[in-house]
């Protein structure tokens, strides 16, 4: 295994901790942790192009990590009242767009669709509105539905890119 992809899982398994942790009122040391999770974000992609070690298990592993502690933190904070259920309903939608998207991808044409700048930038924006919620800082539900925005523009990117790259691989 790649030490980017051994990046990756370790942010996975900071899931039940930050969970653990909201879900018991410690949003501060939940946020430290939740934080942490997002920082191998970042390291684990510069570590995969750094050292040549960009796979396609990576490709894979990486967005399924980030949608599993989206998804895990979401409804913990929907469940001790943080977030508003038109809140999380909306943001999931375009998360399982995406999801079954890439599903089709490889199953069509076992092919597997490289992260794009605008997911990037939704992926970001989602870490950093969740982290505004986690604690209640102000402006952090408009932030959150900002990049709900974000994620819905990006779906509409990975769908234009993905028909684009079916057609290229026929």
């Amino acid at each position: 295994m790649s030490l980017a992809n051994a990046i990756t899982l370790t942010r996975g398994l900071a899931i039940a901790p930050v969970v653990y942790l909201l879900a018991s009122g410690l949003r501060w040391p939940a946020w430290w942790v939740f934080l942490a999770a997002c920082a191998t974000d970042l390291v684990d992609g510069l570590v995969a192009r750094k050292l040549h070690e960009v796979t396609r298990l990576g490709k894979v592993l990486d967005p399924l990590v980030d949608k599993a502690l989206y998804v895990s933190v979401l409804f913990t904070l929907y469940a001790v009242g943080r977030l508003p259920t038109l809140a999380v309903v909306l943001f999931l939608i375009p998360q399982v767009g995406i999801g079954i998207g890439a599903l089709v991808l490889r199953l069509r044409g076992n092919l597997v669709q490289a992260a794009r700048g605008l997911g990037k930038a939704a992926s970001a924006s989602a870490f950093v509105a969740i982290a505004f919620v986690m604690v209640g800082w102000p402006g952090g539900l408009e932030l959150f539905y900002a990049a709900t925005a974000l994620t819905y523009a990006a779906g509409i990117d990975y769908y234009v890119a993905a028909r684009s790259l079916s057609r290229s691989a026929v």
